[in-house]
């Protein structure tokens, strides 16, 4: 599937299909910059290709969020660098994450990422 785009005065927002099936949408601010993604679908996203640079926070926070041993369990990382939320059972995965200091000024993440 073909990547769509939309746009809205403070950021665009870019829809792709990967081929295991899951959708990624990419939500980028004035200059370009991916500040947040959210995936859903049948099979994890690769994060660590989704998450570029940041995926070093986002190991370590998962390290220390997950409960030992049950690597099933929901996603919760809140760092001031890096936010991610990633929940679902096999088939059906879905969370997002976010670089709060990349959220341009006036976007509430939480209306961007319902």
């Amino acid at each position: 599937m073909r990547p769509t785009m939309a746009a809205s005065g403070l950021y665009s927002v870019y829809e792709s299909q990967l081929e295991n099936g899951t959708a990624i949408t990419e939500f980028a601010n004035a200059d370009g910059r991916v500040f947040a993604v959210s995936w859903k679908g049948p099979v994890l996203p690769d994060f660590q290709g989704l998450l570029g640079s940041h995926f070093e926070a986002f190991s370590a926070g998962a390290k220390q969020a997950r409960v030992p041993g049950r690597l099933g369990t929901p996603l919760n990382i809140a760092q001031q660098k890096l936010v991610v939320r990633s929940n679902g059972r096999m088939r059906h995965f879905f969370g997002y994450a976010y670089v709060p200091d990349l959220v341009p000024a006036g976007v509430n993440i939480d209306d961007v990422l319902r």
